[in-house]
């Protein structure tokens, strides 16, 4: 092989390294960072109610939809992250928040590995107030058991 093969091969290798490992080296957004963003927007705004929350629970929903597709995804830190998240929003009073995050715990995570994350979602929903009535339906006394 002449020199100038031998420099340009040499070269085009050293580029193809360089792009293959620039390749390896980007690291995806983690599934829960848009979460994350959206919920300290949400706390920062500290309503009950609002874009931000509604932005809170879209990005939820999208962590949720993404994380159920990766194989292998252990979903603790999402069971947790809506425990933290129904227990920041008790403590800024929006009770109505604070109770659909306890649900969506309940309700989205059934196995038995959760069960400790439940009951204390469980324990905070009965500490709530009741809902706000619905009319036409008797005022409940406590929040419903799930």
């Amino acid at each position: 092989m002449s020199g100038t093969k031998a420099s340009v091969l040499a070269a085009a290798t050293t580029a193809a390294c360089f792009l293959a490992l620039g390749g390896c080296a980007q690291v995806s957004q983690a599934p829960d960072s848009d979460y994350r963003q959206a919920l300290e927007k949400a706390l920062t705004a500290g309503q009950c109610d609002g874009d931000a929350v509604r932005d809170m629970w879209s990005a939820y929903g999208r962590w949720y939809g993404v994380a159920s597709s990766i194989a292998g995804y252990w979903k603790s830190d999402e069971a947790a992250a809506l425990l933290r998240q129904g227990d920041r929003f008790r403590i800024l009073n929006c009770t109505e928040v604070a109770r659909a995050s306890y649900q969506t715990l309940i309700r989205r995570f059934p196995e038995d590995g959760f069960a400790p994350l439940r009951e204390a979602a469980r324990a905070s929903l009965r500490s709530l107030p009741p809902p706000p009535a619905v009319p036409g339906q008797p005022t409940p006394v406590r929040p419903a058991e799930i």
